[in-house]
């Protein structure tokens, strides 16, 4: 556990607010004073295994940076939680936000031994952190690749695990409009490699409450599918939190604070695999700004 309980932080009157793409978006209600999606990061690690270090490692991404140049992504899964941090630049080799950058200033907290990818086209990269990897006492392995998918109808965008050996494909991300094109976003669900067609039971995958979001992504992995719900309210993440197995601490924080937190829109996702006829979710996300 971390050794202090983060100071709570506010939103400022010049501080953005941007989806899980690190697009921007109009608040629905004033933002000013309220409570910054940070909060709910900070309140995460706590909750979690993790401690000082990671914390050191978020703060060193911001100086970095700069604040809300990093998205956040709390993971819950097999009984604990995980975190992932996400970077944008969508000038690709034109890019200021790189790889390169990234883990050059993470240096004095890291080690890896991750071959170097500027000459790519990529818009996004990601990676995983923990006590551990910003202690030292194990490398860094993978940085996520995101990539373009060029001549493709549906915008859309191409994963690859980058190792020591270079990238490997990984996932495949297709966005649709939530308001438009939900029809298209059950084909696309119901038409996957890791269950049988005749029967895709995805009431657990699109639960009602994160289905008022703005964009849809439904993602084909190694191993099994995934759906993502981006920009939903507050009362759709208390929801998520409470029924995707998050420690209580954090639902309870979500809450309370209801009223601090109305301001902003939030990204959940969800992997699933489908047995026995029926769909179950193996790993859930929410994503936020740091």
């Amino acid at each position: 556990m971390a050794g202090e309980r983060h100071a709570i932080e506010r939103v400022g009157e010049r501080d953005r607010h941007a989806d899980f793409c690190l697009w921007d978006y109009q608040p629905p209600r004033p933002a000013a004073g309220k409570l910054a999606s940070s909060n709910l990061l900070w309140r995460a690690i706590e909750a979690s295994a993790e401690g000082d270090r990671l914390v050191e490692a978020c703060e060193t991404l911001r100086g970095a940076l700069g604040p809300g140049m990093t998205v956040y992504g709390v993971k819950s899964f097999g009984g604990r939680l995980a975190f992932e941090f996400y970077f944008y630049d969508y000038a690709r080799l034109e890019r200021s936000v790189s790889i390169s950058r990234v883990l050059d200033s993470l240096a004095p907290l890291t080690t890896h031994d991750l071959k170097r990818m500027e000459g790519r086209p990529y818009f996004m990269f990601s990676i995983d952190l923990d006590e551990d990897i910003a202690a030292r006492r194990k490398p860094l392995e993978v940085v996520n690749m995101y990539i373009g998918n060029p001549g493709s109808a549906v915008s859309s965008g191409i994963c690859y695990e980058v190792g020591a050996h270079g990238p490997t494909l990984s996932n495949f991300y297709f966005f649709f409009d939530a308001k438009t094109e939900m029809n298209e976003v059950y084909a696309k669900a119901a038409c996957s490699a890791h269950h049988d067609l005749r029967q895709a039971p995805l009431a657990a995958v699109f639960r009602k409450p994160w289905l008022d979001c703005q964009v849809t992504v439904v993602a084909n992995k190694r191993a099994n599918d995934g759906v993502y719900f981006s920009r939903v309210g507050i009362d759709a993440l208390i929801d998520f939190l409470k029924t995707q197995a998050f420690p209580a601490a954090l639902t309870d924080f979500a809450r309370d604070n209801r009223a601090e937190l109305d301001h902003l829109l939030w990204d959940l996702g969800v992997d699933y695999v489908v047995e026995a006829g029926e769909a179950r979710l193996v790993k859930s996300a929410f994503y936020g700004l740091l």
